[in-house]
């Protein structure tokens, strides 16, 4: 099979240039079959392409962005983001023309490439991530006065502009349950394939000698996280510090927004673009995850119970997992609080031996986007 995949972003891991996206991309181009022939179109500078990602490619292009000033101004009233006027330039949406009718598929992979897809011939698949229509409603939720309208303004643009999408094309997003609201929606049928995990069971450690931990992961620019960085420093460490005053929190992710690296304190550490969140699970005792908000799965959690530590977390956070030994959930401070302060007086990491949740491989995940990639072409 004959692949053009077109990515929002340079596939990558790393832990500054990287985001979800480009992880997803970056695992897929890792574990599909030899025998697919990928070409690669993606967007940013191609310094940031891993090797491993040009290895693997028949062919690779790396576009530039159309100027942020320019696409600020240009979305304004649009249904799109940002993001999506940076790279659907007349160059852009030329190559994935040319290209596209060489291939047996193509695979758009990201909500800011979503509008090249009219540009494509051929058969289609969209992998969205979070459908940006979603993404967008859920965003209004966080602001108040007139942010909030015009998000939801722009919001039930993005959802028109959605519902125009190519009726053949296969649609994907990484949360099953966004993808049963997204079918709603759009009255068509849509996939939702969640990630896979790489993060092996961390050995079990004496912390007879150090402080009990509180981690949390996550990227620390995107909303929601930032909004939980805030829940857990300013309403859940007060109160258990009351009961533990030693307790040390750790904030640990990509790129800091500004009000998370204010929350640095005694007590608390944030961590920016660590390498392995392994390391960080690996000296706390609990991750704690007071989500309000989100979309799809969220990949920390996922993380953190593979690798076998206990989690404490809202519903909002624990969307999607399975039941578990280590997953405890609650929607209360209070309890989120109780919770987390009997962890940790137990005196130990809080693993439960054999708990840790059967990990789903990238490999599984590249066998689901096959099926679709094989649907879509007719294989």
């Amino acid at each position: 099979m004959r692949l053009l995949y077109v990515t929002e972003g340079v596939p990558t891991r790393d832990p500054v240039r990287g985001d979800g996206s480009s992880m997803i991309s970056f695992e897929l181009l890792r574990h599909l079959p030899d025998d697919i022939t990928v070409r690669l179109l993606t967007f940013g500078e191609p310094a940031d392409l891993p090797q491993e990602v040009r290895a693997r490619c028949a062919d690779v292009v790396v576009l530039p962005l159309r100027d942020a000033r320019l696409a600020t101004v240009a979305s304004v009233a649009s249904a799109w983001s940002i993001g999506t006027h940076q790279r659907a330039t007349r160059r852009a949406r030329a190559e994935v023309r040319a290209r596209s009718g060489e291939a047996d598929v193509t695979l758009l992979h990201g909500p800011h490439v979503t509008r090249l897809a009219r540009a494509a011939r051929g058969s289609l698949a969209l992998q969205v991530v979070d459908p940006w229509s979603l993404r967008v409603t859920m965003d209004a939720s966080l602001v108040r006065g007139w942010r909030r309208w015009y998000r939801r303004f722009k919001a039930s643009r993005a959802a028109a502009a959605e519902r125009r999408l190519p009726s053949s094309a296969r649609l994907m997003t990484v949360g099953r349950r966004d993808a049963q609201r997204w079918s709603a929606c759009l009255d068509r049928p849509v996939r939702g394939i969640p990630n896979g995990v790489d993060v092996a069971p961390v050995a079990a450690r004496d912390r007879s000698g150090g402080p009990p931990t509180v981690c949390f992961v996550g990227s620390l620019a995107y909303g929601p996280n930032v909004e939980s960085a805030h829940v857990l420093v300013e309403e859940i460490a007060p109160l258990v510090w009351a009961e533990l005053p030693g307790t040390r929190f750790v904030l640990a992710g990509r790129q800091p927004a500004r009000d998370v690296l204010a929350l640095a304190g005694e007590r608390v550490d944030v961590r920016a673009n660590v390498p392995s969140v392994q390391d960080v699970f690996a000296e706390a005792h609990v991750a704690v995850f007071p989500d309000r908000h989100g979309l799809g799965v969220r990949n920390s959690v996922t993380e953190a119970l593979a690798a076998g530590l206990t989690v404490v977390a809202t519903p909002a956070a624990a969307r999607e997992q399975e039941p578990s030994p280590l997953l405890q959930v609650s929607d209360s401070v209070p309890e989120l609080v109780k919770r987390v302060v009997a962890v940790l007086q137990d005196g130990d990491r809080g693993e439960v031996p054999g708990s840790a949740p059967a990990v789903r491989t990238w490999d599984q995940v590249g066998a689901e986007y096959l099926e679709e990639l094989g649907a879509a072409s007719g294989r």
